[in-house]
């Protein structure tokens, strides 16, 4: 009987998100994805580091080949700013722990238009420890401003794809 029992509660637990409208988000509907839509995007970001750095996460994610589209209908203007901040100071002034955060204010321009359509800030907060090897330090460093570029780049993502969703028509 209790075989027979975990099916029907799942069942059941299911059968109600049809009736309210849910539906994937990057399923086709009437022909086109929103997989399809981020793959005609291209990125903007400043000429430094940090910019390449969030460019090219987002060109990665948005296109499995992380190549734009040579003529694309839409642009992601990206003006990435990283904050850095001492946490964990010893009694002798050392830092032992900083705080990465990156805030990456962004915006979805029409190529043809001009038009901004979305204009929107993804965060992202990373940190590592100090240690007294001035190498390890710059390793972990660039290792944390990686790791929030990347997830800067996957909420921005999340975010263009409900945008691209809902402009669709199909979004609930």
């Amino acid at each position: 009987m209790k075989r027979f029992a975990a099916p029907l509660i799942a069942l059941a637990l299911i059968v109600p998100l049809g009736a309210c409208g849910f539906s994937p988000l990057y399923a086709e509907r009437n022909g086109s994805t929103v997989t399809s839509d981020l793959m005609q995007l291209d990125v903007s970001a400043p000429e430094d580091e940090l910019g390449r750095e969030i460019k090219y996460s987002l060109l990665d994610v948005l296109s499995p080949t992380g190549i734009p589209p040579a003529n694309a209908l839409y642009r992601v203007e990206v003006a990435p700013v990283l904050y850095s901040e001492d946490v964990a100071i010893e009694r002798d002034a050392e830092v032992t722990r900083k705080n990465l955060a990156l805030l990456v204010p962004f915006r979805l321009v029409n190529t043809d238009t001009k038009e901004t359509l979305l204009r929107s800030t993804s965060r992202a907060r990373s940190s590592y420890n100090r240690v007294p090897s001035e190498y390890a330090n710059i390793v972990a460093a660039d290792d944390a401003r990686e790791r929030i570029a990347k997830a800067a780049a996957n909420d921005i993502k999340l975010q263009l794809s409900i945008y691209f969703d809902r402009a669709s028509g199909s979004g609930s």
